[in-house]
This record gives C-alpha cells, sequence and structure tokens, in this order.
C-alpha cells in the first residue's frame, strides 16, 4: 500500500528499497545463497564501484543473516568481504527516517501520513515476524524454500475497482479480509501443535487483529461508513466462496484442499 502514498516521494521510495532489500535478498536467492551472489546482488557494478547505500544494504543483511543462524562459513566469507556489521549501519535503514517523514509531511494528506504510518510499523512487525518464522525452522532444520502463492489472495484482488481512490480502499479491505482470515487459522491450528509454536502462533493472532482493523480504519478516511459496509460484504462474498471451495494448491490461505 506504501507504493500508493508514496508515488511522487522519491526519498519515501528510497528508504522503503533499503528497508526490504535484505529480506528480499533472503527471499528470493533462497537455496542459492553464497559469495558471488552475495556480490551480485548488492554490488552489481563490482566491490570496486560500491556506494555507501550498497555497503550499508550488505551489512544490514549480513546482520540478519547472523540473527538467522546462516551458515557459519558462510559467514565467516562474508564478514571477510564487506566487515562486520555494526549497530549504526545494521540499524541505519531500518525504518522510515524521521528526516524523510518530516521533509514529506507538507505535501500529504492526513489520510497519506496516516497510511504511511501504519505501513511502517506493519512492515517492521512483519518483518521481525520473518525472522522468528526463519529461527523457528532453523531450530528444526528446516530448509527455506520458494512456493507458488495459492489463488487466494488473486481472487480477492480481482473484485478492486479500478478508479481512485475506490482502488484503494478496495485493496485495503482485502488486506484486512487477509489479515482477518490469518487470525481464524492462527487459532485453529495453535492448540493442535507443539506448546512453543502454538503460544508463537497466538502472538501472531493478536498482531494479525491489529492489522486488520489498521487496514479497516484507513479505508473509511477515504469513503464514508455506508459504502465502507458494503464493500465489505461485497468482498466477503468472493472471499467466503475461495475459502468454501476445493483448492489443488494447499498454502494457509487456501480453500478445502483437493485429496
Amino acid at each position: 500500500m506504501l507504493k500508493y502514498a508514496g508515488a511522487n516521494q522519491p526519498l519515501i521510495q528510497q528508504e522503503i528499497k533499503a528497508l526490504l532489500a535484505p529480506y528480499e535478498f533472503i527471499i528470493f536467492r533462497a537455496g542459492r545463497w553464497s559469495v558471488q551472489v552475495f556480490i551480485d546482488w548488492f554490488f552489481p557494478l563490482g566491490l570496486d564501484k560500491a556506494n555507501n547505500e550498497q555497503l550499508n544494504a550488505a551489512l544490514t543483511t549480513l546482520a540478519l543473516m547472523q540473527r538467522c543462524k546462516f551458515d557459519q562459513q558462510l559467514l565467516s566469507q562474508l564478514h571477510d568481504l564487506v566487515g562486520s556489521p555494526n549497530d549504526n549501519s545494521a540499524n541505519r535503514t531500518s525504518t522510515l527516517s524521521a528526516k524523510a517523514e518530516t521533509r514529506s509531511e507538507g505535501q500529504l494528506s492526513d489520510f497519506q501520513i496516516a497510511l504511511i504510518e501504519k505501513m511502517r510499523l506493519l512492515i517492521k512487525e512483519e518483518l521481525h515476524h520473518f525472522e522468528q518464522v526463519f529461527s523457528i525452522m532453523h531450530q528444526f532444520n528446516i530448509h527455506y524454500q520458494n512456493l507458488t502463492a495459492g489463488s487466494y489472495a488473486k481472487g480477492l484482488i480481482s473484485q478492486v475497482r479500478h478508479y481512485e481512490p475506490q482502488a484503494l480502499a478496495d485493496k485495503l479491505i482485502v488486506g484486512a479480509y487477509i489479515e482477518a482470515r490469518s487470525c481464524e487459522r492462527f487459532a485453529m491450528l495453535a492448540p493442535l501443535l507443539p506448546e512453543a509454536i502454538g503460544q508463537f502462533y497466538i502472538s501472531l493472532l493478536r498482531s494479525e487483529a491489529r492489522h486488520y482493523q489498521d487496514y479497516l480504519s484507513l479505508a473509511n478516511m477515504i469513503i464514508d461508513e455506508q459504502e465502507l459496509q458494503q464493500r465489505v460484504n461485497n468482498i466477503g462474498q468472493q472471499e467466503a466462496q475461495l475459502i468454501s471451495q476445493q483448492d489443488k494448491v494447499f498454502r494457509f490461505h487456501s480453500g478445502i484442499p483437493v485429496s
């Protein structure tokens, strides 16, 4: 959602890109992590032509890889390559800077300011969840791999109108449904899992509950209460169909698995 609010705010877009860069490397290069892949990702023109932004992104990624307990030999090789990450460099791109927000505030509407702030906090929380899940996978010796997406989100997005601001309102409602359905799934799964993981799922449930409420409150800032309720009902009909129909791809938000 941030890309819509910050489309004409290049400074904000630049910092969002820096925030996501380490996670994109881990996700999009899953199973292929190596020194050369690291260099190609962060220093496409070579180490001798690296700028401060690229070095900061590499150091932030290295700090994340340490927290996620990547292979020690690989970490040592990357340390030799770019040096040891320190708190200042590792945290430099961890949030949208106050400076960027101050510069842009005068040019943004109340809705855009609220959208950016709520999405900034949501991004931080979701990326923290990613780290927690990655750590749990490491404990259970589960290797990370990319999975194809199910049809759930795509099916909801098909209900989005094609004109603004209604399109953005619909996307926020779709986001709310995804988060709310996550709550239901976490609540159903938690009692069936080992206690530690079940408690972790309960903590995720609480977070998702806040998120779906944030999405709806943002949508209500750009459409009135009556239209909001109508769109929640309309999109809800599609959502109900998606989770109750048979689904060939088994995912967290999929429908009834085809046996």
